[in-house]
């Protein structure tokens, strides 16, 4: 069967100017459909002017199936995309999957004569969506069976019984061949992404990973890994990003994987992951083994410096742990990008701006501020809906982080919004960050480019009190 796998283009201005990374879900599935032909387009590398490269993915595969992936914020264009395919094939079956269509299936589903959708991939969608197309390469599908599944019935959608969690080890390579177009990158470095676990057992209220996992944590072997690292390099990348949802969660398992990059001289490669401050505060042998494998860049979720806030939305740190893992990363030379949330209820302008200057204290090389946002199924989304807080309760289209869709107590959705965005502009100047800044001394040019389309970007944002819409060609 011809099956073509579609991310969708949807990102933020700041990251646009450091980055294009890849979509891992889809060739993950590419690589568990084996014996079908598969091609898989990221229209990240194509934003705003997508028409032409869909366009021509459909007419040079003619796929019989579609499956398109998207994040929340990502959706509205989704079923955009969706519509474009249906006018262009009304043949296509068209499936959905991700996070979105995971949490929200129901939803979405209630207005079922307008969604452009055949099927809904609940879940991981390795297993599922490979028994979905077997299905409809019979002559009678039996979708019924099928978990995990949302499908379009006779009398409406149907939403099958969930799929319980895939054993790893039985989960295929990434299919990285199936891309149309492998130019992702980081900076200058041509870049890819691979995962080494899923699952985060933490509870913390702004997250929605315990809805699509449960409070579990599952690890890929290492050999496994060390496989899929070493195809990544034969395709001619340097980076390497790990998008684990907790990567640090069970140390000697991410030891062994820093350990065996080393034994496999992999380490040629440059690293990149996120971690919990806790994690790497903890364990000093592990950021010695991080250093020695060439991770070089982590971010960090801080989140906060404000014990309370921390404690507010369950975040398993504090200000001490926070200290120490910064101290511990910058010791062994690890950039640092800090992660940082503001917009809780009882923030104001005075302990916004105290805890962007507490963060700047870690000496981070960058600072990556978002407000609090009500994604949906999210224990923070009910007691923010609950205070009234929330000022844009349905138009996911703006759920990016970066677009402010709350208020507090103390300050409205515009104030936080414009200060949050001033903060990010001054930090740009202070000669204390730029003096130790690792983008600046290791990638000069393209980073100094990047970040001054950064800083045009947030005084236009400042100024017109909202992030530039993306605005596609279909």
């Amino acid at each position: 069967m011809r099956i073509l796998l579609i991310a969708m283009p949807d990102t933020t201005e700041v990251i646009d100017f450091l980055t294009r990374l890849p979509n891992l879900a889809l060739i993950s599935l590419a690589g568990n459909l084996p014996g079908h032909e598969v091609r898989v387009l990221d229209l990240v590398l194509h934003k705003p002017r997508i028409r032409k490269p869909l366009e021509k993915a459909l007419a040079d595969l003619r796929p019989q199936v579609v499956g398109l992936s998207a994040m929340t914020f990502q959706f509205h264009t989704l079923l955009q995309v969706a519509r474009y395919i249906r006018g262009f094939d009304p043949s296509i079956k068209i499936a959905a999957g991700g996070y979105h269509a995971t949490l929200m299936a129901k939803e979405e589903t209630a207005a079922a004569g307008e969604l452009p959708l055949d099927f809904l991939i609940r879940g991981e969608g390795e297993a599922t969506f490979r028994e979905l197309i077997a299905a409809l390469a019979a002559p009678e599908p039996e979708l019924g069976k099928i978990a995990g599944l949302s499908y379009r019935g006779d009398k409406g959608w149907v939403h099958n019984p969930d799929r319980a969690l895939l054993d790893l080890e039985t989960i295929a390579l990434p299919r990285r061949q199936a891309r149309l177009s492998q130019d992702f990158y980081l900076l200058d470095l041509p870049m890819d992404v691979a995962e080494t676990s899923r699952g985060c057992p933490y509870n913390c209220k702004f997250c929605s990973i315990t809805r699509m996992y449960g409070h579990t944590y599952r690890r890929f072997p290492v050999p496994r890994i060390i496989a899929d690292l070493e195809n990544i390099r034969s395709l001619g990348f340097r980076a390497v990003f790990f998008g684990d949802d907790n990567i640090t969660y069970d140390i000697d398992h991410f030891r062994g994987v820093c350990q065996a990059i080393v034994e496999h001289r992999l380490n040629d490669m440059l690293f990149v992951t996120q971690a919990s401050a806790v994690g790497i505060a903890q364990n000093p042998e592990l950021v010695a083994d991080m250093q020695r494998a060439n991770f070089r860049i982590v971010f960090v979720g801080f989140e906060s410096m404000d014990p309370s806030y921390l404690k507010g939305v369950k975040k398993p740190t504090n200000p001490e742990i926070n200290r120490r893992a910064a101290t511990l990363l910058r010791q062994h030379g690890i950039a640092i990008i800090a992660g940082l949330i503001v917009g809780y209820p009882e923030d104001t302008r005075e302990t916004v701006t105290k805890n962007w200057h507490l963060t700047e204290q870690l000496q981070p090389d960058l600072i990556y501020a978002q407000y609090l946002t009500p994604y949906p199924k999210t224990v923070v989304r009910q007691e923010l809906l609950e205070a009234g807080l929330v000022v844009n309760p349905d138009d996911f289209r703006s759920y990016d982080g970066f677009n402010c869709n709350i208020r507090t107590h103390h300050l409205s959705c515009d104030e936080l919004y414009r200060l949050l965005k001033r903060l990010g502009v001054k930090s740009n100047f202070n000669l204390s960050q730029i003096k130790i800044n690792y983008f600046l001394r290791h990638h000069k040019g393209y980073f100094l480019r990047s970040i001054l389309k950064a800083i045009g970007a947030d005084f236009y944002n400042t100024i017109s009190g909202r992030q530039r819409a993306l605005k596609l060609d279909i």
